[in-house]
């Protein structure tokens, strides 16, 4: 049995009202044998909308939006035309991965199955991953850099799903393995250059969480400016070795590790690097990735307090 990759995509109206529900107004897909290969079946369907009384700004702007006004289907009866057009098929993807969480969320809203996935695959992460940026990239400004022509009018759901899956032709399989890694390794990938650093001896502390809380073991300094950036979680395999990645806004993201030993007196005693990227440390990290995570308390500044003097009142006759 052939098991076919469906590229989804929505479009949805998000109301002013206090029902906390993205309205699915079109739903768009195909259906491919592998990425970037020929698109094998096309699915469209707009869906009247029935659950908020107002459009937002970007639904107004919709091209297509007149079709879903006049369409005769509601959610239910659109999702159950989808789930039998996917006949089984169960690898989804998408451009941003919000798609199928809102189709998720309007089948909770009307309390019916969403069509089972045992993959979803966000391309718009392995697309940029694919062209060496971490940072999502518009599909259109996707669909420019590939040179692909715009063919189609954009925000209608079944023409960009059709883009997509032109586009997923750029995506390969070192991409789509990058995109399998937590998002911390993934920010670390292509870490540039830099001198070896010194290890930098922190505490003593009264106790293990005071340790992991301190300024002194999260404040590492970007190896190439020397400038202090706060870590905001931690990372352990080990009740002695943590880690955590933090972003230099200039020269981008890098590993610091820590190491917290108990000292006789019943403290401990850290030491705080920023290691070279190695293969090796990315494993390490990530065996402390999935082990667990340790989201550090934020520690304010003291505040200075100043003496206020007070004329006294004369006395009365003076």
């Amino acid at each position: 049995m052939v098991i076919y990759m469906i590229i989804l995509d929505l479009e949805w109206n998000r109301g002013y009202d206090r029902t906390p529900l993205e309205e699915i107004l079109q739903i768009g897909a195909v259906r491919l044998e592998t990425l970037g290969g020929p698109i094998v079946d096309t699915f469209s369907i707009f869906i009247h909308p029935c659950v908020h009384k107002k459009l937002n700004q970007t639904a107004k702007a919709l091209p297509e939006l007149q079709s879903a006004l006049d369409s005769p289907h509601d959610f239910p009866t659109a999702l159950r035309l989808f789930s039998q057009w996917c006949s089984g098929d169960s690898v989804f993807a998408d451009w941003g991965g919000d798609d199928f969480e809102i189709l998720r969320q309007n089948c909770a809203f009307w309390k019916i199955p969403a069509p089972p996935a045992a993959q979803l695959i966000d391309l718009q992460m392995a697309f940029s991953l694919r062209v060496g940026t971490t940072q999502g990239m518009a599909l259109y400004r996707a669909v420019e850099y590939c040179g692909i022509p715009d063919s189609f009018t954009f925000h209608n759901a079944l023409h960009d799903a059709v883009y997509t899956a032109v586009v997923s032709a750029w995506v390969n399989q070192e991409s789509l393995t990058l995109l399998a890694l937590p998002k911390e390794i993934r920010r670390l990938q292509g870490a540039p250059d830099f001198p070896p650093q010194p290890e930098r001896e922190t505490g003593p502390y009264a106790s293990l969480q005071t340790a992991l809380n301190s300024r002194g073991c999260r404040r590492p300094l970007c190896p190439l400016c020397g400038e202090a950036v706060w870590v905001r979680r931690w990372y352990s395999d080990h009740p002695d070795r943590y880690y955590s990645d933090f972003r230099c806004k200039t020269h981008g993201s890098f590993l610091c590790r820590l190491h917290l030993s108990p000292t006789e007196s019943g403290q401990w005693q850290g030491r705080l690097s920023v290691p070279e990227i190695t293969p090796a440390l990315l494993r390490d990290f990530d065996h402390a990735i999935h082990a667990r995570e340790i989201p550090c308390k934020s520690v304010k500044p003291r505040k200075e307090f100043r003496r206020r003097y007070h004329r006294r009142k004369p006395a009365s006759g003076q």
